[in-house]
């Protein structure tokens, strides 16, 4: 049997690998383990990462004195694999996941209000809060997205509000230092009122929803332009007017959904795809009976077999199948209390690029 060239092997199939089986490669020999550690193997690899993912990993905080966790979500099976190890000092209770892209997780770290970027696989994390300056994340006012330039920089946008002033900053991590951008704010509500959501990265923008802090109902969806750098509003799919509905934005397949919860008690779920600028519903379920899972939930995966990947800010993670309709499509996929959670794949990418 003829042997495979080394460049074949190097650049055809070991990019084809998990990441967890790129990680045993390197104890083959010395310049293994330096070529598949170098940032050129680690984009390489990322570029597959479409193809490779047919298993998703749901990380989870579980609670005071309760580790970090996995969660391995796919199509044949569900099931909780091993205990994460944070390189960070904090307690799990503390850290919030704010957002994740191409295996790394933006946290903040909710006792001090540093944020991290971080990759659970390989453990490798930089802080990215300068004293007193940037970097420093207030829960239920500020938001995060994470993104990719035009120049392949990974980038995380953080919008800062602070006693009625809106300010936006970029961090680069490929320069490893902040910015400040203009931030027109012309439609944003009120800063005191209002809480953003973490942003939904599709078609080279991010997508936000903006609501009240204390209904949780959404007030407007807005879009910040990758490469042009700006904020737009976005129309919303129904009367703008309506009360008494919550949303949540998802990517699947590059497409931009929104899943749309109407009523107080009597429940209804739609869930709408943006098509240029025009909204389509694709899926309506009727008058689920009101339950705790309801009151605030979002949908952070959406899978080919028509299942939905759920998680509340309760600490609950839930399936739920596109084929019931009824209260009983509802399924607890784990048994024990989590607080926080984030659906990714896992990769080689190092935030220490």
């Amino acid at each position: 049997m003829p042997e495979i060239p080394i460049d074949l092997f190097m650049f055809e199939i070991l990019p084809n690998l998990t990441a967890r089986d790129v990680g045993r490669y390197k104890l083959v020999c010395k310049e293994w383990c330096s070529f598949l550690s170098t940032v050129f193997f680690a984009r390489l690899h990322c570029r597959q990462m479409p193809s490779l993912t047919k298993m998703q990993f749901v990380l989870i905080t579980g609670g005071i004195h309760r580790p970090l966790r996995t969660l391995s979500y796919g199509l044949a099976n569900i099931s909780l694999t091993e205990i994460v190890k944070m390189p960070f000092k904090t307690r799990a209770e503390y850290m919030m996941i704010l957002g994740s892209l191409h295996g790394m997780l933006c946290v903040c770290l909710s006792n001090t209000c540093q944020l991290l970027i971080w990759n659970p696989l390989t453990n490798a994390y930089r802080n990215l809060s300068i004293p007193k300056k940037y970097g420093f994340f207030k829960v239920n006012f500020d938001a995060v997205g994470f993104y990719v330039d035009y120049l392949k920089d990974y980038n995380l946008l953080h919008v800062v509000f602070r006693r009625n002033n809106q300010s936006v900053y970029i961090y680069s991590m490929e320069s490893q230092c902040w910015r400040q951008i203009k931030f027109v704010k012309d439609f944003i509500l009120d800063d005191q009122t209002v809480q953003w959501s973490c942003g939904t990265l599709c078609c080279n923008g991010l997508y936000f929803t903006v609501g009240s802090c204390w209904d949780y109902n959404v007030a407007l969806i807005v879009r910040f332009d990758m490469n042009l750098e700006t904020f737009t509003k976005v129309s919303f799919p129904f009367d703008e007017y309506e009360v008494n509905f919550r949303g949540s934005l998802v990517n699947v397949s590059d497409e931009l959904h929104f899943f749309v919860l109407h009523g107080a008690f009597d429940v209804s779920v739609d869930l709408w795809k943006l098509k240029g600028e025009e909204w389509i519903r694709i899926l309506s379920v009727p008058d689920i009976d009101c339950i705790p899972l309801l009151i605030k939930c979002f949908v952070r995966y959406i899978g080919s077999s028509k299942k939905w990947l759920l998680m509340t800010d309760y600490g609950d993670v839930y399936e739920f199948d596109l084929d019931v309709r009824k209260v009983d499509n509802f399924y607890p996929i784990i048994n024990f209390y989590a607080l926080k959670g984030a659906v990714y794949s896992e990769s080689l990418m190092s935030p220490n690029v």
